[in-house]
């Protein structure tokens, strides 16, 4: 059997074509679009007419190619920016009707068990509790965790479009601005912070997009690119991570596009 897997997220939609050979799954097929779903319109609870448009043309793209790779079921998954949206709903009903896909909305909390589940085939996670974070335009995802169970999570609707469209006037960011979100995470983030100290983390795994554009950055800057090749998982710590933020928040986007290792795309929300 052959199944196409959709991710509707509100920055990028994500296409996985995958079969199964000896009972271990095979991916016939990757593809990455930025389709900026929640543009213009995330702060505001709405999905505007062009990015509207732009998701149901994504999604009658992937049908396509899905129907030439001779796949029997499409699984559609919608996060953040659907899930909001006072017009989601109709962006539903337009999938089904104009490109015969049915996309599921699922829940911050579910949306945290299926990261979960996907990271940790990816990586190890050991015996002592780690902190798992997922940023997404929408929504960023904690969960605290090890390589057996879940001990808690939680969905906080602070992606990085919500933060981009609410703060960020400015190129470079100002420093009032980065206050101010400074100031907005403290607060959004209060249970986080109680719940880091209570399992006493010392460590973060990152999946997703924001954080391999942190490793390829890492890995340019150390002229070591092939190690992203051969592995699913890059460890770096806080004072490279610390250097890749410094540079950001002081470049503008010009110099963000031509970053090595930053895809154009993310240029603009890296910051």
């Amino acid at each position: 059997m052959k199944v196409a897997i959709i991710d509707i997220g509100t920055n990028t939609f994500n296409l996985l074509i995958t079969s199964k050979s000896n009972g271990k799954l095979v991916f016939e097929h990757v593809e990455k679009e930025f389709v900026y779903l929640g543009k213009g319109g995330i702060n505001n609870n709405i999905i505007r007419k062009e990015a509207f448009e732009r998701g149901i043309k994504t999604l009658n793209s992937f049908s396509q190619k899905a129907k030439k790779s001779g796949v029997n079921k499409i699984i559609a998954i919608a996060t953040s920016a659907v899930r909001n949206a006072n017009n989601g709903k109709e962006f539903v009903n337009a999938a089904i009707e104009k490109t015969g896909i049915e996309i599921n909305i699922i829940s911050g909390n579910s949306e945290a068990d299926f990261i979960y589940q996907g990271a940790k085939t990816g990586t190890e996670f050991g015996e002592k509790p780690i902190l798992l974070m997922d940023i997404g335009g929408g929504s960023t995802e904690f969960i605290i965790c090890n390589n057996k169970e879940v001990f808690w999570r939680q969905s906080f609707e602070i992606g990085v479009v919500r933060l981009f469209e609410k703060f960020h006037k400015n190129d470079p960011i100002s420093n009032h601005e980065l206050s101010q979100i400074d100031e907005y995470l403290n607060t959004q983030l209060t249970p986080l912070f109680k719940a880091i100290k209570n399992y006493d983390i010392k460590t973060l795994i990152g999946s997703a997009g924001a954080f391999t554009s942190l490793a390829k950055m890492i890995t340019h800057r150390n002229n070591s690119t092939e190690l992203l090749k051969k592995t699913s998982e890059y460890l770096f710590n806080i004072n490279q991570y610390h250097e890749i933020h410094s540079y950001i928040l002081k470049s503008n986007l010009n110099q963000r596009i031509i970053t090595p290792g930053l895809v154009q795309q993310r240029a603009p929300l890296i910051v």
